[in-house]
């Protein structure tokens, strides 16, 4: 039985997902390639920040799965600068359709774990490494968000509004 958390959440995160997607389509390849953060000497191309999407979703998935069998998610010391410099060299050199496929295998896996969960594990809690304690509810608001302000990071760097 689906329930209206579950059908809430499903069509944010198909949306984020949708508008992220459709715009990423209208790129062309040297747009893919235009830097969009600079952070440490290092320089994430729009590439790179589809790149992290993906890791980042990866891990947060796995952040409620644990929390549903009432393990640590990340320790409270997470260095979460440390993590996205070391993106590069995790999953770096994918093309737009390879991180694409990837995006959807992880959103396929999210939403299965989504479906699964029971009208009490949303309150549940775990430590997000840059929003503190929070429940399996803001995870999934975390993960739609997140969709969507490095869109918006993106359509910025390429001097776009819609």
């Amino acid at each position: 039985m689906t329930t209206e958390k579950q059908t809430y959440w499903k069509q944010e995160l198909a949306q984020a997902r949708t508008e992220l997607e459709n715009f990423l389509h209208s790129l062309t390849p040297a747009e893919l390639q235009t830097p969009v953060v600079s952070e440490d000497q290092t320089t994430w191309t729009v590439l790179d920040v589809v790149a992290h999407l993906l890791e980042n979703e990866r891990g947060m998935s796995i952040h409620i799965h644990k929390i549903r069998k009432g393990q640590e998610t990340v320790p409270a010391d997470f260095d979460l600068n440390h993590w996205n410099a070391g993106l590069k060299g995790r999953i770096s050199n994918l093309s737009l359709p390879e991180l694409l496929q990837n995006l959807a295998q992880v959103r396929a896996r999210t939403l299965k774990e989504l479906e699964s969960l029971s009208p009490e594990e949303w309150s549940l809690q775990g430590r997000h490494p840059a929003r503190g304690m929070i429940t399996v509810e803001q995870y999934y608001e975390t993960m739609a968000y997140h969709d969507r302000h490095h869109l918006n990071d993106i359509k910025q760097a390429l001097g776009r509004r819609s």
